[in-house]
């Protein structure tokens, strides 16, 4: 299938920006901070919380 583990493929330039590849919000382009920078993907996500 070309939609692995139920991923939405974008184009960045249609889009308007970069899109989420992975998490709950996957396929939807990334959000901006105060400073205009676009938001990373947080730094422990897919860690236990052990």
């Amino acid at each position: 299938m070309a939609n692995d583990n139920n991923r939405i493929e974008r184009d960045p330039h249609k889009a308007g920006g970069p899109v989420v590849k992975s998490g709950p919000t996957n396929g939807n382009v990334r959000t901006q901070n105060d400073d205009g920078q676009w938001r990373k993907k947080r730094s422990d996500a897919g860690k236990s919380r052990s």
